[in-house]
């Protein structure tokens, strides 16, 4: 389904769906890491308390207001392993980022939001929730 309002008509109003319930989810995930790195955990394991934390409730909120496809464990399987993959790719930047750049967990986690959203997208689109 399309968009048909002017230049935003071009775009999938499924990606717009994505954006809107991402900023939600990434500000929640945000919040937790930011957190567990205040409270003394490393950015390693700070990304992970807030990936699983936030899985169950991204899962939800992109499968009904995002994709509207059906649940079941199979793509909830799915949806996990696409999140390993997120979280491997986003550890590896963050790390290299801190070690490279000498950057602060919370920036460097800030640089690494816009890619990781954009893998987001292609692995629920394309292999998570695909049509």
């Amino acid at each position: 389904m399309k968009v048909q309002a002017g230049w935003v008509g071009l775009i999938d109003s499924r990606v717009i769906r994505f954006l809107s319930t991402g900023v939600l989810n990434t500000a929640f995930g945000y919040l937790v890491y930011v957190a567990a790195v205040y409270f003394g955990a490393g950015y390693s394991r700070a990304l992970l308390i807030a990936t699983v934390m936030g899985v169950v409730f991204n899962y939800f909120s992109f499968n009904r207001l995002v994709f509207r496809g059906e649940s079941g464990l199979f793509v909830f399987a799915k949806f996990v392993l696409a999140y390993c993959f997120v979280y491997a790719v986003n550890v590896f930047f963050l790390g290299w980022l801190i070690r490279e750049s000498g950057l602060n967990p919370y920036y460097a986690q800030g640089l690494c939001v816009p890619p990781s959203v954009l893998l987001s997208w292609v692995l629920m689109n394309f292999l998570v929730f695909k049509k």
